[in-house]
This record gives C-alpha cells, structure tokens and sequence, in this order.
C-alpha cells in the first residue's frame, strides 16, 4: 500500500522537511493548501535559518530565533534575491533614489546603520565671511526609500573627528556620539535623538538641550604629552570605544572606553596597545577586538571587557599626584583570550596606511587592505583574510589560523578608495580610481559563501564591477567623494561634492 505524504504524523514530517532547504520548502508550499499551512510552522522556520548562512535584514530588536514565520520566509527571499543578483557579472539596479535638499557642501562621513533604514551623514564647511570650520550632523530615514526624510539636523562650531550612531531598544530613537574639534579644544557630544522628526526646511535645526537628550564629554588626561586625535568612534551594545592616537616623538595608540549609561570616559593601560603600528579596535558582547598591523605582520588580539570596571569608575583620577603607581589609573583588560598573528606573503612588508574591519562583528571577521606603497610586484592587489574565530556550537574562541588569505587582483594604475565592509564581513564595496585617466568606477567582492543552499550557484569569490565609469544614472561616479554601504539591505549611498545623495537598492 502507497503510503501519502499527507497521512504522515506531523511529528514525521517536520522531521522529513528539516532535510530540505529553504527553497525546497518554498516549493514545497506551493503544491496544496495543507503543505502550505504546515510550511508556515514557526519552529520550522526557526530550525531553517539557524543553518541558513545568508545575512537577514530583520527589523530592530527582532531576532531570528524568535521572529515569526512570515517575517523569516520574507527576509530570506529576499537574502536569496540579493545573494544572485550580487553573484551576477552585472548586478542589477532594483530602485534608484536621488535625495537632495539643497545643502551643497560635501559629505565628510557616511554610515548605514544595520538594515539600510537610517543614515548618518556629516558635512563640513566655512560660513560666509568667516573662516571658522562648521560641521552639519544630519540623520535620514529610509525606511520609505522612495519618500527619504531627514530626521534630526544640528549644526557646531569646529571639526567632526568621526560619529557614530545606535539604536535605543525601543527602536525610535537613537544614541548619537560625535567628536569636535575647535580651536585645538577636542571633546564628545553625545545625544539622544527621536528617529520620528520630519525636517523639511534644508537648514532648519532640532536643538537638544535638556540634560536627558544632551551631554558633552571632555577628554580625560594622559600622563603622554603630544597632540591627541580622534581616529574612530564605534558604539556597539551601550559601549563607547575610542580610538585615539597621540603625536608626540611617535606616534603611540590608545584607548577610551566608556557604558554609555555611566557616562565616564577610562583610557585602557597602553601595554595593550604598544605592539601595534596600526590599530582598529571593535567591541562585541563582553569581548573588545583588537586588529593591527606592524611591518609584515596583521595582530587579532581578544580580551574581555572590563565591565564591572567600567560600572565602578565613575571618576577619572588626577593625573598630578607625584607618585602614581604603574597603571593605577587605566583600565586593565586582563590576559589575553585569543591572539592571532598572520604574516603577509613573502616580500610583503607592508600594504595599507589603514585596515578596513566591519563596524560590526559576526561569528568571521574579515580584515581587508590595498597596496599603497606602489611597489611594482603588488601594484594593483589587495588582501583580505577571514578569521573564523567564534564557534557557532559553543559560542567560544577558536584556537585555529586564519583561513587562508584571498588576493584580489585590482587593474594597474589605480588606488582603491571609500573601503565599505557590510555587517557580516561577507561583502564589500569601493571606489577604483584610473590615476591616468581619473575615471571612477565602483567594485563589489563577496567571499565564497559557507553553507549557500542553492545547488546551481558554484561556491566562488565574487569579484567584478558594480557601477562602470559611466552609468546610466543621473550622475557621474567623477563627481563622488563617500560611501555608505548595507549588505543586510543591499543599499548604497553615493555622496558628491555638490551635497546631493543618491541610494540604490540592489535587492
């Protein structure tokens, strides 16, 4: 006797359907209304995108073990769409978005947060008659891509030393951190703002002034005397991380860390930090990543972060007692978790004046850099390695090499410029500049995929072109002077020099 799919106890079939993918599944769905039903099971589809390897755009706060079925089958088609598109030689252009709101000074920085709908852009310039720097913050909302509106706006005296930008938990208002510098003054501003705001006028301002929504944080001394800069400000998880290097007779790294709700800035004990030449810092969890470079060399190195250290200090000590025993006042990191060395191929001494790491860490970490010596051997090379350091299972450190590093060949007589790594790690985008005919043109790489479900498409690197010279589009790549890239979403923003902007979706 034929035994029916159908006359399966359900507990059978879920089994059955967990050795399926998930665009088996969708077909599955497809052939009667029974099927259909049982495929739209919530712990199904939980058990489906636990092995899914393509990135999810969920809404914020949402989580993927606990998102319901509609929304899971929703975001992965999506995830399957963009991941063949992106797979394609030329990657088609779903939507295309000029925003303009007559600001005409150029944009300094850009960034997505996670998910494509909220930009942060900065801009800076002189006001008329004055030679005095103003820097002009702005927040965008995407989540209409095709009605963008402007949703928090200020303008300040001096230079933006880089923001950044996170979602509070309730998902309508954000934690804004921006560095200033005025007349060799540097200090943090850090705001919260409303994400519901609809700016029209291009210059009008939301002033912030209560004590809740505004602060101002000075930087705490250092016994080191030099100039001090600001080179990155991340915010990930309530932690505050800066990194900041200090011109004295060398050029020496250091860190500031800080819970956002504490509201105190501790630089962590140089020793951390003395091995690097370059140096990149994230924070992921209870965990702080170091990256670095020095000479022929890359450096991971893992510690813990000090958080009941971070909860306790509410103070800085002075830094004028004549007797100051060793790193009394800095933040101790403890013994390392996890160090990583990866030598450059032969003859390689170095590649980059910068390494181009996520905003964000996922379970890999991909670290990219592009040759700028000009060496006639590299010319025309980057380099990027993938550190598969967190185990999926048990959540812990991995005491094992990189994967092995991936060339990617870039024609001669170019520079690589406006390095975008998404989220994941997994895709990048940048500007490839002729410096014989100075054309730009835009670049997209994505390593090969881990787990990728779809049988017809091989495992391979992607590496081609996004954008030509010349698009047809209603601009021209020559005029672009700023990234801003989301792999979750697929979304890119061009920025150029006369202020406008200009989002294309690629999914």
């Amino acid at each position: 006797m034929s035994l029916r799919l159908l006359s399966l106890p359900d507990d059978i079939l879920f089994n059955v359907t967990l050795y399926l993918t998930i665009l088996d599944i969708l077909a599955l769905r497809k052939t009667c209304r029974a099927l259909h039903a049982f495929g739209g099971n919530d712990q199904l589809w939980h058990r489906l995108i636990s092995r899914f390897d393509l990135p999810l755009n969920l809404p914020p706060n949402v989580t993927a073990s606990t998102a319901p079925a509609e929304l899971l089958q929703q975001e992965a088609i999506k995830a399957i769409r963009l991941e063949l598109n992106w797979r394609k030689p030329i990657s088609h252009i779903h939507r295309s978005v000029s925003v303009s709101k007559g600001m005409r000074e150029p944009y300094t920085h850009m960034q997505f947060l996670p998910g494509g709908r909220w930009l942060l852009t900065s801009q800076r310039y002189h006001r008329m008659l004055t030679t005095r720097t103003t820097t002009r913050i702005c927040v965008w909302s995407f989540t209409d891509v095709d009605n963008p509106r402007c949703v928090f706006r200020v303008e300040l005296a001096g230079t933006s030393r880089n923001l950044a930008m996170e979602l509070k938990p309730d998902g309508i208002s954000a934690l804004l951190v921006f560095g200033i510098e005025e007349n060799d003054h540097k200090f943090l501003e850090m705001r919260t703002i409303s994400l519901r705001e609809h700016i029209d006028a291009p210059y009008a301002m939301r002033t912030l002034t209560s004590p809740e929504t505004w602060k101002r944080l000075e930087l705490p001394p250092y016994p080191t005397q030099g100039d001090r800069v600001i080179q990155d400000i991340q915010l990930t998880g309530g932690i505050l991380t800066l990194t900041v290097a200090i011109f004295g007779h060398d050029v020496s790294w250091h860190i500031l860390l800080m819970k956002s709700d504490v509201g105190e800035l501790h630089w962590v004990s140089p020793r951390f930090t003395k091995d690097f030449g370059l140096l990149q810092v994230r924070t992921q969890g209870d965990r702080i990543f170091l990256f670095g470079q020095r000479h022929s060399c890359n450096y991971v190195h893992v510690h813990k972060l000090p958080l009941s250290s971070l909860e306790q200090r509410r103070s800085f000590p002075s830094m004028t007692s004549p007797i100051r025993p060793p790193d009394l006042d800095f933040l101790d990191l403890g013994p390392e978790i996890y160090r990583q060395t990866h030598s450059l191929p032969d003859g390689v001494q170095t590649m980059a004046d910068t390494l181009h790491v996520p905003r964000m860490l996922t379970k890999n970490i991909s670290v990219t850099m592009f040759d700028i010596t000009g060496a006639e051997n590299l010319s025309g090379w980057g380099y990027i390695m993938q550190y598969p350091i967190i185990d999926s299972r048990t959540d812990e450190m991995i005491p094992q090499s990189p994967s092995q590093g991936v060339w990617i060949r870039c024609r001669e007589a170019t520079a690589q410029q406006l390095v975008q790594i998404g989220t994941t790690g997994r895709r990048m985008v940048w500007m490839e500049h002729e410096l014989e005919t100075g054309r730009n043109r835009v670049m997209k790489f994505q390593m090969a995929a881990e787990d990728w479900e779809c049988p017809t498409e091989k495992m391979t690197v992607v590496h081609g072109l996004l954008l030509p010279p010349e698009p047809n589009l209603p601009f021209a790549l020559n005029a672009c002077n700023s990234l801003a890239f989301d792999e979750l979403s697929g979304r890119l923003c061009l920025a150029f020099y006369d202020g406008g902007l200009h989002v294309l979706d690629f999914a």
